[in-house]
């Protein structure tokens, strides 16, 4: 089991977006692409498309082998072309502007695209089908949205070193990564969309849709547009790590004045998420009211804690040690995972293990893509060199 910081965490990207604006420049490699997927959520879309880059390597001179190299004439350099996956991922709202850039920026015509065929997956994939074929002339072939999400989950378990991790935000590291494992089976997966589906996996083949929620990622971002005047979701997570949840939730402590050892709770368990409000505003004096990033903090833990509870409760009714959480609601953030670990391992007594993964949210786009690549016989691509390339892109300018 290897051990990281966050520091370390956070220098090295592992889970972190890259954001570039610059639009040419996020697809500047999708002109060479050999194969696309994507995923189409109810908030956001997801790309993966996998093309030819050069690459060079350094070989150093066999007389100074093992000595240190003062020259930049004492390298040598072997250059090849190497197949790289790239990710790619904008709001959903956007997608007829971005298909509107694709077809006139990056492809070289609509017509040499007429006949060809993209793999999608997600519930756009059925609401945008039409549009995508009129826009890019692409047939659009529609894969199950549960299959593909455990085929890219079960894919990333198996061939990407150091892939899932716990998280524990008190400790010290706070990321542990998990080594690869030669049954990853059964293990429950959560995915955290806009709503919420609980599946049970033992098998390639065999798996269900056990349960969900719909109190997901849409809700969080939802009730917080309403509650705050954060600009989209990473910035309302950022509100919500500034916040104090106390300030707004009712604890045990507001109730009982301390602990409530006859049930084994701490004062500072939440009682009533957003508690506090309910006689806020009645009288003169009840202040200026909540700050934005104590809403936020509260709603965040709201929301974490449902999913938590609800995920650990699947997993003790079917006897599942693994949970692992994918969507892009987490995107690695601290406050969530610590949030989701600690209601499964209050649940169930620390029998269950909370689990993320470092690309949780390409989960659906990679299962499509690796369908489309098996169908043409593509074997190859699952030994692909993985440069796990991963883009926030913003709303297109011409």
């Amino acid at each position: 089991m290897k051990q990281v910081t966050r520091e370390t965490m956070e220098a090295q990207k592992y889970a972190d977006s890259i954001q570039l604006p610059d639009t040419e420049q996020v697809f500047r490699n999708i002109k060479n692409a050999k194969r696309f997927a994507i995923d189409i959520g109810g908030s956001l879309t997801k790309i993966a498309y996998y093309s030819t880059v050069s690459y060079r390597k350094v070989l150093y001179n066999a007389e100074k082998d093992g000595a240190a190299v003062t020259d930049a004439g004492d390298y040598q350099y072997e250059s090849s072309e190497i197949e790289r996956l790239h990710f790619v991922k904008f709001e959903t709202k956007y997608i007829e502007h971005w298909l509107d850039f694709i077809r006139n920026h990056l492809m070289c015509t609509k017509e040499s695209m007429m006949g060809k065929s993209i793999k999608a997956t997600g519930g756009g994939a059925y609401k945008f089908a039409e549009l995508i074929q009129q826009k890019l002339g692409l047939v659009v072939e529609k894969e199950d949205e549960i299959g593909s999400l455990i085929k890219g989950c079960n894919f990333l378990l198996r061939n990407i070193p150091d892939e899932q991790f716990s998280y524990s935000r008190h400790e010290d590291p706070e990321y542990r990564f998990i080594n690869h494992e030669p049954n990853i089976f059964p293990y429950l997966l959560v995915n955290i969309g806009s709503g919420v589906s609980i599946m049970k996996v033992e098998a390639d083949d065999k798996y269900e849709r056990i349960g969900g929620t719909s109190m997901g990622g849409g809700t969080f971002w939802g009730l917080g547009s309403l509650l705050t005047k954060a600009k989209g979701f990473d910035e309302l997570l950022q509100l919500a790590s500034a916040g104090d949840h106390r300030n707004v939730d009712l604890l045990v402590k507001d109730i009982y004045g301390g602990d409530y050892s006859a049930l084994g709770l701490t004062g500072a368990t939440i009682a009533s998420s957003f508690g506090k409000a309910m006689h806020h505003g009645q009288s003169k004096g009840d202040g200026p009211g909540f700050s934005e990033a104590d809403l936020a903090r509260s709603l965040l833990f709201t929301v974490s804690n449902d999913i938590g509870q609800i995920a650990s409760l699947y997993a003790m009714l079917h006897g599942l040690k693994k949970v692992y959480f994918g969507g892009y609601f987490l995107r690695n953030h601290p406050v969530s995972m610590h949030t989701i670990s600690f209601a499964i391992n209050y649940w169930s007594r620390g029998a269950v293990q909370a689990l993320f993964l470092r690309h949780e949210g390409y989960l659906g786009a990679i299962g499509a893509f690796l369908m489309g690549a098996e169908e043409c016989g593509k074997k190859k691509i699952l030994n692909l060199y993985w440069f796990i390339h991963v883009i926030y892109v913003y709303p297109p300018t011409y």
